[in-house]
């Protein structure tokens, strides 16, 4: 019996960053990557046509709309939808203030794969809007 997969969607501006990100994520078992997105609008777009992936893995700084004004759109658009937001900024008052706005979790972008795998898995078992850092 396979488990079922974790649906995953990857948005960052930065398009090496996005595609070697999916490949990682797609290396890791029960997990499937359904699309890539470079901003925020580009997202929602995939969302409003009926792509939803359970956890969405984002960049924060993005132009067109970022990851802290897509965190807000996600929590009331497509609240069963978990976020995790990857940055290079690691300030404790940042990381507060998107759990504040809906973030579920944050990575840096010096994150191990291992790390990766392990928020996406907390996020999948922990409460809506609880924060996970690594």
């Amino acid at each position: 019996m396979t488990t079922p997969s974790i649906r995953l969607a990857v948005v960052d501006d930065h398009i090496l960053f996005r595609k070697g990100l999916r490949a990682l994520i797609s290396g890791f078992p029960g997990m499937e990557v359904l699309f890539e997105a470079g901003d925020g609008q580009e997202l929602l777009e995939h969302l409003d046509q009926g792509e939803i992936p359970e956890v969405i893995l984002m960049d924060l700084q993005m132009p067109v709309l970022d990851g802290l004004q897509t965190v807000r759109l996600l929590r009331s658009q497509y609240p069963q939808v978990r976020s995790i937001i990857i940055s290079m900024h690691d300030e404790p008052e940042l990381i507060d203030s998107l759990r504040a706005e809906g973030a579920h979790g944050y990575l840096l972008k010096n994150a191990s794969p291992e790390e990766v795998l392990g928020a996406i898995r907390q996020v999948m078992t922990t409460a809506p809007r609880s924060v996970v850092s690594g």
